[in-house]
């Protein structure tokens, strides 16, 4: 299994829904999105396509420009 496969079985399973809790978003290559978004709070961020670790300092609030990730 890829890193997100794991991380989003682990969140499916074992995680309780509640506002701010963030299921990662998947490519169809099976990597993560290199931008990532939370419906509940409206922040985004960029991410490490493979490891879906979030780059520093990419995380913007709700209102403002998106992230430009992967550029």
């Amino acid at each position: 299994r890829t890193p997100l496969q794991r991380a989003r079985r682990h969140w499916l399973q074992n995680c309780i829904p509640v506002i701010g809790a963030q299921c990662p978003q998947c490519a169809a290559d099976g990597n993560f999105l290199p931008e990532q978004c939370s419906g509940s709070t409206g922040y985004c961020w960029c991410v490490n396509v493979t490891t879906g670790e979030m780059i520093p300092n990419s995380m913007v609030p709700p209102g403002h420009t998106p992230p430009i990730c992967g550029a």
